[in-house]
C-alpha cells in the first residue's frame, strides 16, 4: 500500500471514530432531554387532572425518572465527557493525517508515526460507540454533511 492510500485509510478511520463518539454524545444528550421533558409534561398534566387515564402517564413519568437515574449512575455520570474526549483525540489525529496527506513533504517516517498513533488510540481505554450513533455518523459522513470534511472519499 502506498503512502497516500495509507493516509486516506487512516483519515477515513479516524473521521468515522471521531464522528461516532460525537454522535454518541449528541444521542445521550437528546435522550436525557426527552426523558426530562416527558417527566415534566406528564407531571403537569397529572397535576392539572387533564388526563383520563392517569396510570399510563404516571408510568411514563416514572419510566423517564428511572431512565435518568440509570443514565447518570456510575460511569454514566461521565459518559458524555468520555465520548467527547475520545472524539476530540480522534479529530485532532484526523486533522494531522489530513495535513500530511495534502503536504508533499510528508515523509514515510511521519506516516508511520501517524499510523502508530492511530493504533495506540484504537487500543486505548474509551467508551464503546453505540450502534445507533455509529449509523448516524456513517450517514452524516456519507451524505457529505457540511460539518464533515470528507477529503478521503
Amino acid at each position: 500500500m502506498n503512502v497516500k492510500e495509507l493516509l486516506r485509510k487512516l483519515g477515513e478511520e479516524t473521521l468515522y471514530s471521531a464522528k461516532g463518539h460525537f454522535k454518541a454524545t449528541d444521542l445521550r444528550r437528546n435522550l436525557i432531554a426527552i426523558a426530562i421533558w416527558s417527566c415534566v409534561i406528564t407531571s403537569i398534566l397529572d397535576i392539572m387532572n387533564l388526563l383520563a387515564s392517569d396510570v399510563w402517564f404516571d408510568a411514563i413519568g416514572l419510566f423517564g425518572a428511572i431512565a435518568l437515574l440509570i443514565w447518570n449512575e456510575g460511569e454514566g455520570k461521565n459518559y458524555r465527557a468520555k465520548h467527547k474526549e475520545a472524539a476530540e483525540r480522534y479529530l485532532a489525529l484526523h486533522k494531522e493525517i489530513r495535513s500530511c496527506f495534502f503536504l508533499s513533504e510528508c515523509s514515510e517516517a511521519e506516516v508511520e508515526r501517524l499510523s502508530k498513533l492511530v493504533i495506540e488510540l484504537d487500543a486505548s481505554e474509551k467508551p464503546e460507540i453505540p450502534g445507533f450513533a455509529r449509523r448516524l455518523a456513517k450517514w452524516a459522513i456519507e451524505r457529505k454533511d457540511p460539518e464533515t470534511d470528507n477529503w478521503f472519499l
